[in-house]
């Protein structure tokens, strides 16, 4: 039994249509990936950004605590110096009278 050509065609087109309407949901599908992947990117690319500004900020950070932590080295390097040459001054202030006084009352 042979089919009839009209029924054939519209059957044809059916399967068109069908086919049609299934690319196009597809495609819908395929754009909403897309659209979120391109958001997903940009964010992204935010974050990276906000992290190589706060990279930088930190860079300039660390320099000046370096340099804070220098100066207060050298400032104490300073300090214990003083306090050397101090205690220094003292034992020899302390110790010739005591020396003299041992001489003096030592026969």
């Amino acid at each position: 039994m042979e089919e009839n050509p009209h029924a054939r065609l519209q059957r044809h087109i059916d399967e068109v249509n069908k086919a049609f309407a299934e690319a196009a949901s597809v495609m819908s599908d395929l754009q909403r990936d897309l659209d979120a992947q391109q958001a997903a990117r940009e964010v992204l690319l935010e974050q990276a950004g906000e992290q190589q500004r706060l990279l930088e900020v930190n860079e300039v950070q660390a320099e000046k605590i370096r340099q804070i932590l220098v100066g207060e080295t050298k400032a104490t390097i300073r300090a214990e110096r003083r306090q050397q040459w101090l205690f220094f001054a003292l034992g020899a202030l302390v110790s010739i009278p005591i020396g003299i006084a041992i001489n003096l009352l030592v026969p």
